[in-house]
């Protein structure tokens, strides 16, 4: 196995997904409600553009990772990707979050080829930067410090474009939000851009003595990754745990302003869930060094699912007793993103181990390609639910529609946690299986 990385290695490395978490938790918290409260479009047609576009992502995902990991440069395989990817992500990110001053249709078609731009800009550098953990090391306990220093970052990241998103539109825009969100998009697309740089400046790849003749082509890929039943665990897990998650996180910016009248706090809502989740990756990672990663993604999960059922049933009827049940919520959150992110290198060993193909990028597309798809699929039904519970922008919601808000964004989560839970009952891998995978690889290799 590789050494040690260094605590530079791991700061540079980690503080990239601060910038990644930007543009993510950007859009994932604010775009619904842009589309819906700022550009006043339907809540059916928000969420089928905001889906067109996470969709169209997440094909491209799987593509990007097999382009990446052939590249041969100087710079390495995905560092390129990353540095000359940053700024073309940046603008896209301002053009997003911008009014264009069409109506009807055209409007509908800027909004979305705006969003299938920025979201193939986002895949550009996204995918590259998560396939640099398997590069750095192949270490499990180096991945998951790694993956904590990156998750804590990513916290952090969430935590500041949703505590200082409102506040920055409030006031730069003056009372008039449209400004105010093109100033956010510049703030947070220029705080990126010299994040990334860093990224790119102090973490190098592993080289590998493989040319591309040698990669396995794109069939022989597909098989590999269909035969890694760890992945697939991981995979759906993930994937239903998010699309369920977005149910929550998306509506409780609705939920704040029109059920508890409480909009002019948004940035204190949705710092406090964020900032709690951001505080508490160090500790989610300890645990998972401690526990292994399947016993604290199980816990969490248990977690999770005590912080959803005290959402629904307790009475929350202002700010203290909301920023509460948040605060539990997102604690145990904070064990979701560092499990993820250390879990999927390991299986990439189950599957090298298993077929002989290593392609660490091709299966962080496919992962990424579970992310989003989840969110498409989610924010398509979230669009439609939304308007059937007969939600209407910038006007009183009644009474039925508020009961059926807080049920859609509560019981939908706690099925999905619940799913999550069985799926990773059966994860395999622990610390003591993967260090014999790895040895079985390099015995392999060396005979």
């Amino acid at each position: 196995m590789s050494g040690s990385i260094s605590n530079l290695v791991r700061a540079a490395y980690g503080i990239g997904d601060f910038a990644i978490c930007l543009y993510w938790s950007g859009v994932s918290i604010y775009l619904l409600y842009f589309y819906t409260d700022v550009v006043g479009i339907s809540p059916y047609a928000a969420g089928a553009i905001y889906g067109v576009g996470i969709l169209w992502d997440a094909f491209t995902d799987p593509f990007m990772g097999y382009i990446a990991e052939r590249t041969r440069s100087k710079m390495g395989s995905y560092r390129p990707y990353i540095y000359y990817g940053s700024i073309p992500l940046a603008l896209s990110f301002v053009l997003l979050l911008w009014v264009p001053p069409f109506e009807g249709m055209f409007l509908i078609g800027f909004l979305l080829l705006v969003n299938l731009i920025h979201r193939t800009c986002f895949t550009i550098v996204s995918v590259p930067y998560s396939s640099l953990t398997a590069r750095i090391t192949d270490d499990s306990d180096e991945r998951t410090i790694l993956t904590g220093s990156r998750m804590f970052a990513a916290a952090f990241g969430t935590f500041s474009i949703s505590a200082l998103g409102f506040p920055i539109v409030l006031f730069f825009g003056g009372g008039q939000e449209s400004i105010g969100f093109v100033y956010l998009g510049i703030i947070a697309g220029l705080t990126a851009i010299l994040i990334l740089m860093i990224t790119v400046t102090f973490v190098k790849e592993r080289k590998f003595e493989s040319i591309k003749s040698d990669l396995p082509n794109f069939f022989e890929v597909s098989k590999s990754v269909a035969s890694n039943y760890p992945f697939w665990l991981v995979f759906s897990s993930i994937l239903i745990l998010l699309a369920a998650m977005l149910m929550f996180n998306n509506n409780l910016v609705y939920y704040s302003k029109y059920a508890l009248d409480l909009h002019s706090y948004q940035g204190l809502i949705l710092g406090v869930l964020n900032g709690v989740t951001f505080i508490a990756v160090p500790a989610w990672a300890y645990i998972a060094l401690k526990l292994g990663k399947k016993n604290t993604w199980l816990t969490a999960m248990a977690a999770l699912f005590v912080g959803f059922i005290l959402f629904y049933y307790l009475p929350i009827n202002g700010l203290n007793e909301l920023l509460y049940v948040l605060a539990f919520i997102g604690l145990a959150n904070g064990a979701t993103g560092v499990l993820f992110w250390s879990m999927l290198p390991d299986t990439i060993e189950f599957g090298e181990w298993k077929t002989g193909i290593r392609t660490e990028s091709s299966l962080y597309g496919f992962m990424t390609f579970a992310q989003k798809g989840a969110i498409a699929i989610a924010a398509f039904i979230l669009g439609i639910v939304l308007t059937s519970i007969g939600f209407e922008p910038n006007e009183v919601q009644s009474a039925q529609t508020i009961s059926d808000l807080k049920t859609l964004m509560t019981l939908i989560p706690i099925v999905g946690i619940c799913i999550s839970f069985i799926l990773m009952w059966f994860y395999p891998i622990d610390k003591k299986f993967h260090s014999q995978l790895i040895a079985d690889i390099q015995n392999r290799g060396s005979s």
